[in-house]
């Protein structure tokens, strides 16, 4: 079931209040978040980034890459620093210079072991020369730490917390995207709404005081954030309601549970008429549990539910009513 956290989000978008969602980068940690999206999911909805790819693998979010960070293999924080250490002793204090070579000798060394004041000379077989240009140059790097001087270094990725290098290939590569609702998000957002404020509108004629994204607190005392929540408090009755194209068993389920927490009814809608899952039709049979769908923008009491692959109807429901009596 989608969650009343990522319906939030979606909504946002689906009604410009927010356009994208960007990544932003930590510079202290390093840490990629995506505050725009922190701000509307709840904390029971799961690491932001895992929510967003989730909706796009949904086609209900497009992503567009941006860059790729680094995550360290040793204690997983993210935003590694590139650098470049001596392929000798692998210590970063590396200096950029150039490679002087006496074609006679073969000898090769940085500037300063040729030039000594106006005097240039080869350093292994003392033969004067009358300037560097005499010598073949080329690019070279040297080690303050162990003097090595070589020609390219090695690559490594530092961490900014624990400060271990890392060749590249050693690391996490983390893609980061911006996101975009989808044409398809955006005619989901407004059927899930619309289901959303029908069965809001039920609860409500029948006197029930009625709340949509509301966030309840369970016997335990944990937040429950759900879809629809309505209640009697004289005459004791509670409903909620979860809203989904196309409810799975654990969809159920996690409704199931979420209404036992809360001594509540529970009533499901299914946007598309179906629900799937081979056994599902056990977890229907629960008397607290009635089960709608959206059709023409109106709820009625016929469903379908469908095995996972989707290709085969087992039975059509119906529902013997919308709500059952109040408690007394």
């Amino acid at each position: 079931m989608v969650s009343p956290g990522k319906l939030r989000l979606l909504t946002a978008l689906s009604e410009d209040s927010l356009e994208e969602l960007r990544p932003t980068i930590d510079e202290e940690t390093g840490t990629v978040v995506y505050p725009d999206a922190q701000r509307r999911l709840d904390r029971s909805d799961g690491p932001v980034i895992e929510v967003l790819e989730e909706l796009a693998d949904h086609d209900l979010l497009v992503s567009d890459f941006q860059e790729k960070v680094y995550v360290c293999p040793q204690c997983e924080t993210e935003g590694m620093r590139y650098t470049t250490v001596c392929p000798s002793c692998e210590s970063p204090h590396t200096i950029q210079t150039e490679k002087y070579r006496h074609t006679t000798c073969g000898f090769e060394g940085v500037r300063e072991q040729f030039a000594d004041g106006n005097a240039v000379a080869c350093p292994n077989c003392d033969a004067s020369l009358e300037s560097l240009e005499d010598l073949e140059t080329g690019p070279a790097n040297v080690c303050e730490n162990c003097a090595t001087v070589f020609e390219m270094p090695e690559h490594r990725l530092r961490c900014r917390e624990c400060r271990h290098a890392f060749p590249p290939r050693e690391t996490i590569e983390q893609v980061l995207y911006q996101y975009y609702l989808s044409e398809r998000g955006a005619r989901w957002v407004d059927e899930q709404q619309t289901a959303r404020q029908r069965v809001a509108e039920i609860f409500e004629e029948r006197s029930l005081d009625t709340e949509i994204d509301a966030t309840v607190t369970d016997g335990a005392g944990e937040d429950v954030p759900v879809h629809v929540y309505a209640k009697d408090e004289l005459l004791d009755d509670r409903v909620v309601a979860g809203v989904h194209e196309r409810p799975t068993e654990a969809d159920v389920r996690q409704l199931r549970e979420t209404a036992a927490a809360l001594d509540a009814r529970a009533t499901l809608v299914t946007t598309s008429g179906e629900i799937v899952g081979d056994d599902v039709g056990t977890l229907l049979a629960d008397e607290e549990l009635t089960v709608l769908s959206l059709s023409d923008g109106r709820l009625q009491r016929e469903f379908q539910v469908t095995d996972e692959a989707g290709a085969t109807d087992s039975f059509v429901g119906r529902i013997a009513g919308i709500l059952r009596p109040q408690r007394r």
